[in-house]
């Protein structure tokens, strides 16, 4: 079955014009020890450690509060790779970095130990990227490229062992969603059909059975179609599928998958449905739909933000909040934004990670002030449409990620026959009716003001 849903990877833009809200942190990733974030006037921002001259300056002094590295708020995406650099797509779709560069993955076509200004790369067009020692992104037209380390095969080319400086392109498709970068030389990536594929590293169990140590080419994990999102850390993976449930893989050594399995099969994380998640370098983050956030995996440092340094297996919720929208982690921090637009940092605090101008750490979320902005849950959701349960036996709800003005739900069967038709306005949720349907596979077609919002398979118990 061909799946139609288009999705942002992460659908953090909100377009407010008045300058009341210019304080605002909309985006936010999280290198090893440093911090890359937006504002909702598309301003671009950065602060902590400077390791790689990510800050702008090659003096490696920490900026403990927010720098602009360029006074233009054009920016679509913004990103702190885990390779002691920085890269920004503007809404131009042209791609500028900074930040380290001794293995050739800021893709400037040399090894120059690093650029202290930030500079184009290239000249051409880019939606997503992601970056460790090694760096991927996909052009506008769907293709997926790498450079950087090329040790173990990060390429997906069947070359190694050479740094690759200058974006070469992996395989022919045209039809790339998303892609990862794993800190343990390992690529993985999500088609705009569902499937999720690997290459590189297999120490981690990443791709397939642990005997295989490299795989040299994109290569398909399991069958699913339903993959919607994922994030990778140094050696797991937590995924999210159309229906909402959390899945993870990969190496288990600090609990960091919260399965309590060390498979390179991937695993459902318990049994609610979940709009975020985000793996830190051997510790995991996750925000349950009802606006929850949990964390699980190494925590030595208080990265969990649960108050103790007790390692969890499990996920273990922090606080009694219900208004996180947005997680991101380093090594031993965290960070992550309320729907109330207020920032909040934990953990190691060495580099000026939390962005307040300061070295104090916490335990548990810190508040960090950031002036004149109201958020909506809705406006981080990374799924647009959440069904729950499914496969579903006599009734699922459909989750709007927005409340929709004029909804037409429609359900077809495989044969094309359709079930059911009916138009609603708004709401936030549609309970689906599946008691009369036969068992098999359904279409689930969602529509509005006449737009597709997407097609969703539905299984029938």
């Amino acid at each position: 079955m061909k799946k139609y849903t288009s999705l942002l990877l992460i659908i953090f833009i909100i377009i407010i014009n008045t300058p009341l809200y210019s304080q605002c942190f909309t985006k936010i990733s999280s290198g090893l020890y440093h911090i890359a974030a937006q504002k909702s006037d598309n301003s671009f921002w950065t602060w902590g450690s400077d390791n790689g001259y990510q800050m702008g300056n090659e003096n490696f002094i920490p900026e403990l509060s927010p720098i602009q590295l360029s006074t233009t708020t054009n920016w679509n995406l913004v990103i702190a790779g885990r390779g002691e650099n920085t890269f920004a797509i503007r809404n131009d779709n042209k791609l500028w970095g900074i930040g380290a560069n001794q293995n050739g993955q800021l893709g400037i076509g040399s090894s120059v130990i690093g650029l202290s200004s930030f500079t184009q790369i290239g000249s051409s067009n880019w939606k997503h990227i992601s970056s460790t020692d090694h760096t991927y992104a996909i052009q506008t037209n769907g293709s997926l490229w790498g450079w950087g380390q090329n040790n173990e095969g990060q390429m997906g080319n069947g070359t190694c062992c050479s740094n690759q400086l200058s974006p070469v392109q992996i395989g022919t498709a045209l039809d790339w969603k998303q892609v990862e970068a794993s800190q343990t030389g390992t690529g993985l990536a999500i088609k705009e059909n569902g499937t999720l594929w690997g290459w590189g590293s297999n120490t981690s169990r990443l791709i397939t059975t642990p005997s295989i140590t490299i795989v040299n080419f994109p290569t398909q994990i399991g069958t699913a179609t339903d993959w919607e999102f994922m994030s990778v850390g140094a050696s797991q993976c937590l995924a999210l599928k159309s229906n909402g449930t959390l899945w993870s893989w990969g190496s288990n050594g600090y609990g960091q998958n919260g399965t309590g399995s060390n498979s390179n099969v991937p695993q459902q994380v318990g049994s609610d449905t979940w709009i975020y998640v985000y793996a830190g370098f051997l510790s995991s983050f996750a925000i349950k739909s009802n606006g929850t956030l949990w964390a699980w995996g190494k925590n030595d440092l208080g990265q969990l933000g649960d108050g103790t340094t007790t390692q969890r297996t499990a996920p273990i919720q922090i606080g009694s909040d219900t208004d996180w929208v947005a997680v991101a982690a380093g090594v031993y921090h965290g960070i992550a934004l309320k729907s109330n637009g207020s920032l909040w940092a934990w953990g190691n605090n060495e580099y000026g990670q939390y962005g307040n101008g300061t070295t104090t750490v916490s335990p548990t979320p810190l508040y960090i002030p950031v002036v004149g902005c109201t958020l909506s849950v809705s406006d981080f959701q990374q799924i647009p449409v959440v069904m729950a349960p499914n496969p579903a036996k006599d009734i699922t709800t459909l989750h709007f990620k927005n409340t929709l003005e004029k909804v037409i739900v429609t359900v077809y069967d495989l044969s094309g026959k359709m079930m059911i038709s009916q138009e609603v306005e708004g709401i936030d949720a549609y309970q689906l009716n599946t008691i009369d349907y036969p068992v098999g596979v359904y279409l689930v077609e969602v529509k509005e003001n006449g737009k597709l919002v997407g097609n969703y398979k539905l299984v029938k118990e």
